[in-house]
């Protein structure tokens, strides 16, 4: 572990440590900025930043700000987006409409791989199947998120959802193989709908599958991978709606306006 507690770096070198070091801490330094912002903003000692967005949907889009700027490439953005509105959207379709708890799903699916930032890119890039070191690290990266976003209050939930959502309903997941219940719910659905995109969208190890092949692998893995009922209500949404949530993901937020 490097002293920011970012991941191990296999073969590395001290520079490359303290690039990691400095990603990590980088992360941190624009969350307060954001958290100190939601501050004045909620005292009303500033002028919103865009008039027309209310104080959720602003922290929300100063999120996705964050997100784009701690991944230059997009990668990360982009399915962030994506997975947050399929999550949103099963977690509507299980009947939850408490504000708070979907607001606290959208924000840690906006955030959970968020600890990649710090993962280097070659591993992230690499096109063939991960060496034992190399999947250790990316193993490591819902810890290395939750420490970036676990001290900020408006984060607490959010942060369960980052932490967990690598966690399996069999107990086989990461990094605490936690079982069943004991993951927490957002977590659960988040890990239907994190699965979902990465299924239908082109990554560096794989192309993208059509959306009625991807529902049925993760019909397949109900009870192992996924909690069942969430599968189960995932299985009553019909294939267009999914397809129309991934088109509609890209403006699902919008970056501030002043940053």
């Amino acid at each position: 572990m490097t002293r920011a507690g970012t991941t191990l770096y296999p073969s590395g070198t001290d520079a490359d440590a303290r690039d990691l070091d400095a990603r990590f801490l980088g992360a941190r330094r624009v969350l307060r900025q954001i958290d100190a912002s939601r501050e004045r903003f909620e005292r009303g000692d500033a002028l919103r930043p865009d008039g027309r967005l209310g104080r959720d949907a602003w922290l929300t889009s100063g999120l996705m700000y964050f997100i784009a700027a701690a991944d230059p490439g997009q990668g990360l953005a982009s399915h962030s987006r994506a997975a947050a509105a399929y999550a949103v959207l099963l977690a509507r379709a299980m009947g939850i409409d408490r504000e708070k708890f979907l607001l606290d799903l959208e924000r840690g699916a906006l955030l959970h791989d968020i600890g990649k930032s710090v993962v280097p890119g070659p591993i992230l890039e690499k096109a063939g199947p991960l060496g034992f070191l190399e999947r250790e690290i990316v193993r490591e990266h819902p810890v290395v998120g939750f420490r970036m976003v676990e001290e900020f209050s408006f984060l607490r939930e959010a942060a369960g959802v980052v932490l967990c959502h690598h966690e399996r309903y069999d107990g086989r997941g990461y990094p605490a193989g936690l079982r069943g219940d004991r993951i927490p719910l957002g977590a659960r659905i988040l890990a239907v709908a994190d699965a979902l995109d990465a299924l239908t969208a082109d990554r560096a190890y794989s192309r993208a599958r059509p959306m009625e092949e991807a529902i049925r692998e993760i019909t397949r893995s109900g009870g192992r991978q996924f909690d069942p009922a969430v599968v189960d209500v995932f299985l009553t949404v019909p294939a267009g709606a999914w397809l129309a949530a991934g088109r509609g993901a890209a403006g699902l937020v919008r970056l501030p306006s002043v940053h």
